[in-house]
């Protein structure tokens, strides 16, 4: 995945935007491209809301930035370096951390952390595409954590489902997700999202995955001994040595982990990977803190 990975260059990402009004501008094109329509009662004519690109509804005069109830809604610092978070997370081939971040821009580490958790769901899969062809299931258990409460040592784990889509003889797309446990439902409603139903699924003999043949055409199971599952296993190990590498835990293990597979599946846009992440935070809607604590 690295070595295909090429960023925009920082020189390249000033030049586009030097200050908050140039990022102004680009979420305003951005947000209204298709015209305005008002989020509070639908009226698609404007007029001047005062501050600049502020429009105003005709109708109900409600007021709207370009930022509000997108990703960048009600932001804590300013535009500018709003983007170049936003810079900064998608061309890094690894990602950055927070602590990083704060270093490079002179913001709180806990106000980086927070902006950083809404580029990170921008990241989330739409389910636009789902895993198709020769496809390998595999489930795994990191974490273990050590947290000490009263005196007690705590074990916190956490069971991650990886798919991968296998493409000749490497990896084409790949897609994980938290599951509570290894049950049937909570592999069916994995594969329900990820997975097409005409795959050929290659996994595990495990109880969990006995029925997944009433919903495939052709499902084979090998056992975890065998290295019938070698590139999911593979992947798997990259994305641990990731996760341990770059957050170190597994609190909000999902938005980590969406984060790494938006990586890999779009690891031939190079330059281009930075504009479809404004694209997607413009799109999104807005997300607060309650929302990402929840």
């Amino acid at each position: 995945m690295e070595a295909k990975y090429k960023s925009l260059s920082i020189d390249d990402f000033q030049k586009r935007f030097p200050d908050n009004e140039s990022c102004l501008v680009y979420l305003a094109n951005k947000k209204w491209k298709s015209g305005f329509k008002c989020h509070r009662c639908g009226h698609n004519r404007y007029c001047k809301g005062g501050k600049n690109h502020v429009r105003q509804c005709t109708s109900c005069r409600y007021k709207e930035s370009p930022t509000a109830n997108t990703l960048f809604h009600k932001v804590k610092f300013s535009l500018y370096k709003a983007f170049t978070v936003v810079y900064f997370v998608s061309t890094n081939k690894k990602g950055i951390s927070s602590t990083e971040l704060s270093r490079k821009l002179q913001i709180g580490q806990k106000t980086c952390w927070l902006f950083r958790q809404k580029v990170l769901k921008a990241m989330e899969s739409k389910n636009r595409f789902g895993l198709s062809g020769n496809i390998e299931v595999t489930d795994f258990v990191l974490g273990k954590r050590k947290i000490i409460e009263e005196g007690k040592v705590k074990y916190i784990k956490r069971r991650v489902i990886l798919g991968i889509e296998k493409k000749g003889r490497g990896i084409s797309h790949v897609y994980a997700a938290w599951i509570k446990d290894r049950s049937f439902k909570e592999i069916k409603k994995y594969m329900k999202k990820y997975v097409l139903s005409d795959s050929i699924i290659k996994c595990y003999h495990w109880s969990g995955y006995d029925k997944l043949d009433q919903d495939y055409d052709k499902v084979i199971r090998v056992r975890k001994s065998e290295s019938q599952l070698a590139l999911s296993k593979r992947m798997e190990k990259s994305l641990v040595d990731w996760l341990k590498g770059m957050h170190h835990d597994v609190d909000l293990l999902q938005n980590y982990l969406n984060e790494f597979c938006y990586r890999f599946n779009r690891n031939q846009m190079k330059e281009e990977i930075f504009d479809h992440l404004l694209d997607r935070m413009v799109n999104h809607g807005k997300w607060t803190y309650k929302n990402i604590i929840a």
